[in-house]
């Protein structure tokens, strides 16, 4: 979380939406399924199409992601940060608010791991539209971490 507070510059910025989940699986394996981000679409339906635009696959910092997904508008997402196997954090922009998404992919040991996914708006719009669509995101993020607990846990990569 401090990444994004310190990315978050002037401005206003809604509450930062983090859940976490425990996974039956290495971080390795976890890894894998995150960074290969244009495959989202076949395990989780919190997107329905990611495709790399500019940039490398598996993405690197300043990577351009064009996602899709249900009841949003699409969005340009730039990778800020890319350290293998273990975070990447991205940001989508439009006028008035830039919003900020963080997973995080911890050791637990024992052929166990955490994912932390954190999404946070920023801007002078950011209240307004965390309100109005705060909830639908919430519940896209909450099926994005089952889905890949679900994947992972499955030996799926």
């Amino acid at each position: 979380m401090d990444r994004l507070a310190r990315r978050t510059g002037r401005g206003l910025m809604s509450t930062p939406y983090t859940v976490s989940a425990e996974i039956d699986a290495p971080p390795e394996d976890v890894w894998q399924i995150v960074a290969d981000i244009e495959a989202w679409p076949e395990w989780t339906s919190s997107m329905t199409s990611v495709r790399i635009v500019e940039g490398p696959n598996p993405p690197d910092a300043g990577t351009e992601v064009r996602i899709e997904q249900p009841g949003l508008p699409l969005a340009i997402w730039t990778v800020d940060d890319w350290d293998p196997p273990r975070m990447f954090a991205w940001t989508s922009a439009v006028p008035g608010m830039r919003t900020q998404a963080e997973h995080v992919v911890e050791d637990l040991g024992e052929g166990r791991s955490r994912v932390t996914l954190t999404i946070t708006q920023v801007g002078s719009f950011a209240g307004v539209l965390g309100a109005v669509t705060g909830k639908h995101t919430h519940t896209l993020v909450d099926t994005e971490l089952a889905s890949l607990k679900t994947r992972a846990e499955s030996g799926a990569r």
